[in-house]
C-alpha cells in the first residue's frame, strides 16, 4: 500500500463586487482558452514562478486546477546522515535537478461557478487569489474579472449544516456575567443552552442571579457517549438540539464552537468548512488524480446536503 499524507480540504466562495457580472469558473475557462501553453500559463511573482501545471474538467462539471510554485536556481537544504555518536551536524545544499526546479508549494482547486474547494501545500489563500488576479490580468479579461475575494463561509445556514452532518461536540464558552445576563433576559422563554449553563453554575456557587461581574468563565463541553450504545441515538438528537439552540439564540457576548461529525467547525462569526483526507504522497505534495477526486467528493457532499447556494 502506498504511503499516504493527511491533507486538509477546505471550502471558499469567490464573491464578486458585482455578483451579476460573472463567476470564477467562467473567468478561469476564458483565461485558459487565451493562455494555451505552459509558458503562457506561467507567471513571474517576485523571485518565484507560479503556473497552472494542469487543468481539466470535473466528472460532473466544474473545473480542476493544479497550481505550482518554484524558485528558479534555488538550492535545497539537506540534513546529512551522521553516526549515532555525533554531537552535531552541518547542513549541506543540493543544486536543483538538471531537468527542473525544486517545488516550493502547490495548490489543487476544484472550481464550480463561485464555489472553490482547495487543498494546498505551503501556499496560502492570499497567494492563490493573487495568482488568479495576475492570471486574469495576463489573459486580458478586464478589470471586472479581478474584482473578487476568496471568502471563508459566513452565510451558510448553520442549522442546516449541523443537521446534515450531525454534531460530534458542542462547547459553550462565556463569562459567568454574560451567561447569567443572557439567562435573565430570556427567562420568560425556554432558556438557551448558555443561559441554562450559567444558571446551573450560579446555583453550585450558591449565588443569586443578580448578573454581577463574577470574574469567572463558563466552559461547558458536551459529547455523545459511545459506551451507551442503546442511548446513543437519543444523545445525538439532544446534542443536535442544544447546538441548534446555541445558534438560534445567539446574542452578543455568547460564544460557542460546534464540531460536526465530518470535522466542520461552526462558531458565531465563521464556519470553517473543511475535512481531512488521506492521499498518496508524491514527494513534497500528493498525487494529483486522487486529490482532485477528493475535492469533487467534498463538493458533492456539501451540495447534496443543500448547504451550497447556487
Amino acid at each position: 500500500m502506498a504511503d499516504k499524507r493527511e491533507k486538509t480540504v477546505s471550502y471558499r466562495r469567490a464573491e464578486y463586487l458585482d455578483a451579476n457580472w460573472s463567476d470564477l469558473e467562467t473567468n478561469l475557462r476564458n483565461a485558459l482558452k487565451k493562455l494555451k501553453t505552459i509558458a503562457e500559463r506561467s507567471l513571474v511573482q517576485g523571485d518565484q514562478f507560479a503556473r497552472v501545471a494542469q487543468a481539466g474538467d470535473g466528472p460532473g462539471g466544474g473545473l480542476l486546477l493544479h497550481i505550482t510554485t518554484e524558485t528558479p536556481g534555488e538550492a535545497a537544504s539537506v540534513v546529512p546522515k551522521v553516526s549515532a555518536s555525533s554531537s552535531g551536524l552541518d547542513l549541506k545544499t543540493q543544486k536543483p535537478p538538471p531537468d527542473g526546479e525544486w517545488l516550493d508549494g502547490d495548490a489543487f482547486l476544484y472550481v464550480n461557478t463561485q464555489h472553490v474547494c482547495v487543498c494546498a501545500t505551503a501556499v496560502h489563500d492570499s497567494a492563490i487569489k493573487t495568482f488568479l488576479w495576475d492570471f486574469f490580468r495576463k489573459a486580458k479579461l478586464g478589470d471586472n474579472a479581478l474584482k473578487f475575494e476568496l471568502m471563508k463561509v459566513a452565510d451558510i445556514n448553520k442549522v442546516k449544516l449541523l443537521k446534515a452532518q450531525g454534531v460530534k461536540e458542542l462547547e459553550i464558552r462565556a463569562s459567568l456575567y454574560a451567561a447569567t445576563a443572557s439567562y435573565e433576559s430570556r427567562k420568560a422563554h425556554f432558556p438557551s443552552a448558555l443561559g441554562a449553563a450559567g444558571k446551573h453554575v450560579m446555583s453550585i456557587l450558591k449565588k443569586p442571579h443578580d448578573v454581577t461581574p463574577d470574574g469567572l468563565r463558563v466552559c461547558l463541553t458536551l459529547k455523545t457517549d459511545a459506551r451507551h450504545v442503546k442511548d446513543l441515538t437519543l444523545g445525538e438528537k439532544r446534542i443536535e438540539t442544544l447546538a441548534a439552540d446555541a445558534v438560534n439564540s445567539f446574542k452578543e457576548g455568547d460564544d460557542y464552537v460546534i464540531l460536526t461529525k465530518t470535522g466542520q467547525r461552526i462558531s458565531p462569526k465563521e464556519i470553517f468548512v473543511r475535512t481531512k483526507v488521506a492521499v498518496e504522497k508524491d514527494g513534497k505534495t500528493v498525487r494529483r488524480g486522487p486529490i482532485w477526486k477528493e475535492l469533487t467528493k467534498f463538493y458533492d457532499g456539501l451540495l447534496s446536503a443543500g448547504i451550497l447556494e447556487q
